[in-house]
């Protein structure tokens, strides 16, 4: 497989650990890569990269701070990538080196790595996240990969990704906490990078007070007001725990609350399924399940953290 890696030249140092990584990849024949560093001399850039990029299978996007910020990478590879990958012709992996504010962006739409979209700089062992990222890539090169159609001039080789046919399928129990796990990880992972952008407003204070696998708590002060605070708490329920008389089809929700000048009221959100995908919807205690419409991890997110802003007047 032909990889792209869109990077900042930043980030040079991650990239030269990436490659060090994907050795043994190199090395099966299962990844051939390519970065501008690849251009030679005398070589037109904007021509050379625009076709790398047109003839490779996966783009691979170093995301940091800078990437984020750079006109070249996010404007013109990025935005080119994109389309190609519309258009059946190329898979995105976004590969996240350090925290910063992808998941408002269209990189949110992809799965990223390492697990659970956890920056590689804050794992205490760098190598243990980017073992993760290439373990990934070899399972999506082996079993998940493109399919390759060369033509007789091995030089033009030209690359096209099957259709995105929808099958249906039956989700067991596993299926059903897999998606949960996954959910509430990238719900605190979205909640965190909020609290860290509202920190910056003079006189908003929050703090987490704790933080575990099903378990978010967090107290958000706004000091412009008197006595204005807030505490949220988002919890992951799974099947094996205690019934209360709220049930839902498949033992899973997530419960938040917001603690505010006294009052409280636990919402749900519940795991639902067509013939095809697993997705959430807003619960009613009376009503069980409301309405058709359906939310991932980022639409849970927004509408527990506008509500929670909205307790302490910030809108």
């Amino acid at each position: 497989m032909d990889a792209f890696i869109s990077y900042s030249h930043k980030d040079g140092s991650a990239l030269d650990l990436l490659h060090k990584h994907l050795a043994q990849l190199r090395r099966d024949d299962l990844l051939s890569q390519w970065t501008d560093r690849d251009i030679r001399p005398g070589g037109r850039v904007d021509n050379t990269i625009s076709t790398a990029l047109e003839r490779s299978q996966i783009f691979l996007a170093l995301l940091s701070p800078d990437y984020i910020a750079s006109q070249y990478c996010y404007d013109k590879e990025f935005q080119r990538a994109l389309e190609l990958e519309r258009n059946g012709r190329l898979t995105i992996v976004p590969i996240i080196l350090e925290p910063c504010d992808w998941l408002s962006t269209p990189f949110s739409s992809f799965n990223a790595l390492p697990k659970d979209g956890k920056p590689i700089n804050t794992y205490n062992n760098i190598n243990t996240a980017f073992l993760d990222v290439v373990q990934k890539l070899r399972k999506l090169i082996e079993d998940d990969g493109v399919i390759s159609m060369s033509s007789p001039n091995k030089d033009s080789l030209t690359s096209m990704k099957p259709k995105n046919y929808r099958v249906k399928k039956d989700f067991d129990s596993i299926h059903k906490i897999e998606f949960a796990d996954q959910t509430f990880s990238e719900v605190k992972t979205i909640l965190h990078s909020y609290i860290e952008e509202v920190l910056q407003i003079d006189n908003i204070k929050a703090k987490i007070l704790r933080d575990e696998k099903e378990t978010l708590e967090s107290i958000l002060v706004n000091r412009n007001m008197i006595a204005t605070e807030a505490r949220l708490k988002v919890h992951l329920s799974s099947s094996d725990e205690k019934r209360d008389f709220f049930h839902t089809n498949s033992g899973h929700k997530i419960s938040y609350s917001i603690y505010s000048k006294g009052n409280a009221e636990d919402k749900f959100f519940t795991i639902a399924n067509d013939d095809y995908d697993l997705y959430w919807t807003i619960a009613s205690m009376y009503y069980g399940n409301s309405g058709e419409k359906r939310y991932r991890a980022k639409d849970i997110a927004d509408i527990i953290w506008k509500e929670w802003l909205e307790s302490v007047g910030i809108i």
